[in-house]
């Protein structure tokens, strides 16, 4: 038979079943053939033979077959976003659904639109690397941020695909004796309770979007509007009034030179010392350091995504900020020029107003210990007629307004609270395993057990973006969402193709990940004696974020570490059943089946024409 014989024969042949070879089993040996589903619902109703025999189960799938696989993703914001795309690129055979508790897509960039509300990374790497834009400014407004969002979003469709906008979770609870998640969700819209299920869970609420008011006595009880820099009331017109603004963090930093020129009086709390620097990737924007709206010619480049010069300029720019980890190492030469750069140029902002200095510009620990915050205007906000600064804590509020550190009571007409968010990490609602609620086992935890910020020891099929150990302090989160979602999209493969029901983080291994994160971060800036929400808003805490730079986090999820997990077959007495009958996918689905010798870009017209230049004499 000649090779065009033998290969027309296979042409029309179905795909080997169990049942076309046997094994000769010895005495103890049990030889069953099951399909992919009988071995799940055998595995599934603990019906795995009898214990003191060894039972071989061979199925008669496809070896490197993906089986069906539930996945419900929580949130519809960038990291959501980020995971339906590389869903769509890299995964296969997976039934997706994203519970939204808002009513449109894009999370911090819907909820945030106060006053000066902007991204402090520039526009051209604040985006996703696979969807450049064309922006009008170098650093981004809110809105324009999240109109790009939008656009992706209808570009792809993803909400009709895969979105069901208000709707909240409420509970998650894994059970080993089913292998899924049952979610609780609520119908915000018909207020109704559901259950749903689901093989994996991917987290993609994000750090910023649990905002909080202030614990200050009498703040409930004022008569004016009372606002949240990320529940903003557009109707509120700020023009004359009298305002007092609670926080000093960046949405207090943007608000407050934002309203300077219409209110008539500021009130604000400076409680501890910050550092606030210049805008980041200065060195591209005018010499006063101010945002700057881009040339029609200069967009002319971002209309072609391909552009070479465009990807040579979002690559210049978003070099520095991988150049920038080693001003956050105790000890560096760098550490201390940026330390006294900034202390020059706040000293420099503050000249008018001295009083401040010593109360406000950080002497006892380096820039970054908090994340540091880019003020264009801020500082000269401080010092302007307008603004009175109390480096003391807002004590209490009143009915008309506030009682100052003399005991006087000051009216204003407005409060904005520019607070934050609660950033504990922790799980924001029901998270049980077995019964077990997550939250009531970590609550004597400053941070729950986290490992490489993907997951959470014991935690079976949960994955999260942007959980604690994250590198969230320095550049865009763009490229680490879109790391996490392709190492996710890895381990969800695994768990598909290997007959794998649960895969979580070895209790042991995320012990001693964290035990080598929280020495390694005792060397650096973020370990300092500053309040900061990388210690979930303590001094003395310890920082939840990544043990190094942002490309070693991108580098470390390139390839998964299997080992690194418990994981449980659906066979498990014998987990290599995902071998199946012998064959692999690529044997019947039009592969190139000698893929390892290396690709032919002409196909096959070009491998007939060697056929036929290579054929045997006559």
């Amino acid at each position: 038979m000649t090779d065009e014989q033998y290969s027309s024969a296979l042409v029309d042949t179905p795909p080997v079943t169990s049942q076309a070879f046997s094994l000769k089993a010895a005495d103890n040996v049990q030889v069953v053939s099951l399909s992919l589903e009988e071995l799940q619902e055998k595995n599934e109703t603990k019906q795995m033979g009898d214990p003191f025999t060894e039972v071989v189960l061979v199925t008669n799938h496809l070896f490197g077959t993906k089986r069906n696989l539930k996945v419900i993703v929580i949130g519809a914001g960038v990291s959501g976003l980020n995971f339906f795309k590389k869903a769509e690129e890299q995964g296969e055979n997976l039934d997706i659904v994203c519970y939204e508790k808002n009513a449109d897509i894009g999370g911090t960039w819907l909820e945030n639109r106060y006053p000066g509300c902007a991204c402090d990374i520039p526009s051209v790497v604040y985006q996703f690397p696979w969807r450049p834009a064309r922006w009008s400014h170098y650093w981004s407004q809110s809105e324009e941020i999240w109109n790009y969002l939008k656009t992706v979003e209808q570009e792809n469709s993803f909400v009709a695909k895969y979105v069901k906008l208000r709707h909240q979770i409420e509970s998650l609870s894994w059970s080993d004796n089913r292998g899924c998640w049952t979610v609780s969700v609520k119908d915000l819209e018909r207020d109704l309770e559901f259950e749903d299920h689901a093989d994996v869970i991917v987290n993609c609420t994000g750090v910023l979007n649990n905002w909080k008011w202030p614990a200050i006595p009498g703040l409930q009880t004022f008569r004016g509007p009372l606002l949240h820099s990320a529940a903003w009331d557009p109707e509120v017109n700020l023009k004359g009034k009298r305002v007092a603004i609670v926080g000093a963090g960046s949405s207090a930093v943007q608000i407050l030179p934002s309203i300077y020129e219409d209110v008539d009086k500021i009130y604000t709390w400076i409680r501890s010392k910050v550092w606030i620097t210049g805008n980041f990737s200065q060195s591209f924007v005018r010499t006063d350091g101010g945002n700057y709206s881009y040339t029609e010619d200069q967009q002319k480049i971002f209309e072609d995504a391909s552009h070479d010069e465009y990807l040579a300029y979002r690559k210049m720019v978003e070099e520095p900020f991988n150049k920038r980890f080693e001003f956050i190492v105790n000890g560096t030469g760098v550490q201390q020029n940026v330390f006294d750069l900034c202390n020059e140029h706040m000293r420099s902002k503050l000249k008018t107003k001295p009083e401040l200095v010593d109360k406000i510009v950080p002497t006892d620990f380096f820039v970054g210990c908090r994340r540091p915050t880019p003020g264009y205007g801020y500082l000269e906000s401080l010092c302007g007629s307008k603004t009175t600064v109390f480096t003391e804590s807002l004590r209490n509020v009143t009915e008309r307004g506030f009682i100052d550190p003399e005991g006087n009571e000051q009216e204003v007409d407005v409060i904005i609270c520019a607070t934050g968010f609660d950033t504990s990490f922790k799980p924001r609602v029901p998270l049980l395993v077995n019964g077990v609620d997550m939250r009531q086992k970590w609550s004597r935890e400053q941070h729950p057990p986290s490992y490489l910020s993907v997951g959470f020891a014991g935690v079976p099929n949960y994955f999260v973006s942007g959980g604690a150990y994250f590198p969230v302090a320095h550049g865009s989160f763009f490229p680490l969402i879109d790391s996490f979602c392709s190492y996710t999209l890895k381990l969800v493969e695994k768990i598909q193709t290997e007959n794998i029901v649960s895969i979580r983080p070895n209790e042991t291994k995320t012990k001693q990940f964290l035990q080598y994160a929280n020495a390694f971060l005792k060397r650096t800036a973020w370990n300092g004696p500053c309040s900061s929400w990388f210690k979930g808003g303590t001094v003395d805490g310890q920082p939840a974020l990544y043990p190094g730079s942002r490309l070693s986090f991108i580098k470390l999820l390139e390839s998964p570490r299997p080992e690194d997990y418990d994981i449980e077959y659906q066979n498990p007495q014998n987990p290599f059943s995902f071998l199946g009958q012998g064959m692999h996918v690529c044997e019947k689905d039009g592969s190139d089946l000698t893929w390892y010798l290396g690709s032919l870009e002409g196909g096959e017209k070009e491998s007939d024409d060697l056929r036929r230049k290579m054929a045997a004499p006559e």
